[in-house]
This record gives C-alpha cells, sequence and structure tokens, in this order.
C-alpha cells in the first residue's frame, strides 16, 4: 500500500469518530428530553386510568355546559 492510503484511511477513521461522537450526543441529549417527560415514570396501567379519568370529567363538564345553555336565556339586545 502506497503512504496515501494510510493518510485516507486516518482521515477516515477521524470522520466517523467525529460522527459517533455527535451520534452519541444527540442520542443522550434525546435520553434526557425523554426522562423530563411529565408523566413518564407512571405505568401504561396508570396513564389509562388518567385518562379515563379526565375523560369523565370531560363528559361530566360538558354534560352541566349543556344543562346550563338550555336553562339560561339570554336576551340580545334589538337594534
Amino acid at each position: 500500500m502506497s503512504p496515501g492510503i494510510y493518510l485516507s484511511m486516518d482521515k477516515d477513521s477521524m470522520d466517523v469518530n467525529q460522527e459517533l461522537t455527535k451520534l452519541k450526543t444527540k442520542i443522550q441529549e434525546t435520553r434526557e428530553k425523554i426522562l423530563a417527560m411529565p408523566e413518564i415514570e407512571s405505568s401504561p396501567g396508570e396513564q389509562q386510568e388518567q385518562l379515563k379519568t379526565m375523560r369523565e370529567k370531560v363528559d361530566t363538564k360538558t354534560q352541566l355546559l349543556q344543562k346550563y345553555k338550555g336553562l339560561c336565556v339570554f336576551d340580545s339586545p334589538k337594534s
């Protein structure tokens, strides 16, 4: 092999190492973002239970809004 091939291989190796370092940094940043997400420590079952509770609250509030909407008659000013 000629000396030029070794220089090329060393340069390629350095480029690969730089790209690997960048990739490792991105992976670590992504892990940190995932761990910072709210409710990440809750199990899927707990999350499903929370979702069910929230949906029930929305349904109750929607029913109340419909009830009050039907009871309250607002007179709009006539021109």
